[in-house]
């Protein structure tokens, strides 16, 4: 897959990640260069990973982004040296004559792997992993509360539905994603987080 077969939104984020260079990239900032929201950043990233255009790795708790082709860098805009003509330096770059073209086959698509834990704090390859959900019955509201921080990692958000009553949504940075539960008090006071 070309960038040109890309959607809107991934080209947008493929632009920034390449823009710049890759590697350990906060959220916060990518929502604030290119305007795209978490979910619609979510769906860009998983369709430049299978388009083999981006792999995805971790350090420690942060996601690395590292480009795996060039593609998107057509040879018109990019000629070898030995492609072009000789020009005087006071022309501009437009005027600089393409004499052939080299078709490079693209990279194969990357493996990725989901790792526990490392022995060496080395980048590894991770896939998009599906959040565990933390169901069952609690003793109390805060029990339930300290099993998700437990579960999902140490950065986990909780807000109560605005639309939907005994509803919360839980967002895992750990996994970058969000899970819907309705809780419910017990007659012995204790939850069911279904």
């Amino acid at each position: 897959m070309t960038i040109d077969e890309l959607s809107r939104k991934a080209v947008i984020l493929y632009g920034y990640i390449q823009g710049s260079g890759g590697g350990a990239l906060d959220e916060w900032q990518m929502r604030d260069k290119t305007g795209l929201s978490h979910g619609t950043i979510c769906a860009a990233r998983k369709e430049l990973v299978d388009a083999g255009l981006l792999t995805l790795g971790k350090d420690g708790r942060r996601t690395i982004y590292i480009l795996t082709s060039q593609s998107d860098r057509s040879a018109d805009t990019q000629p070898e040296p030995e492609e072009m003509t000789e020009t005087a330096p006071a022309e501009p770059a437009a005027r600089v004559k393409r004499t052939a073209h080299v078709d490079v086959p693209p990279p194969p698509a990357p493996k990725a792997v989901r790792m526990k834990k490392a022995a060496t704090p080395a980048v590894q390859a991770v896939s998009e992993a599906v959040m565990p959900r933390v169901a069952g019955e609690f003793n109390s509201f805060d029990e339930w509360l300290s099993t998700l921080t437990m579960e999902l990692g140490g950065c986990v958000n909780v807000s109560e539905s605005l639309i939907t009553p005994h509803e919360y949504i839980v967002c895992s940075d750990e996994y970058d994603m969000e899970d819907r539960y309705t809780v419910t008090e017990n007659e012995d006071g204790s939850i069911e987080a279904r």
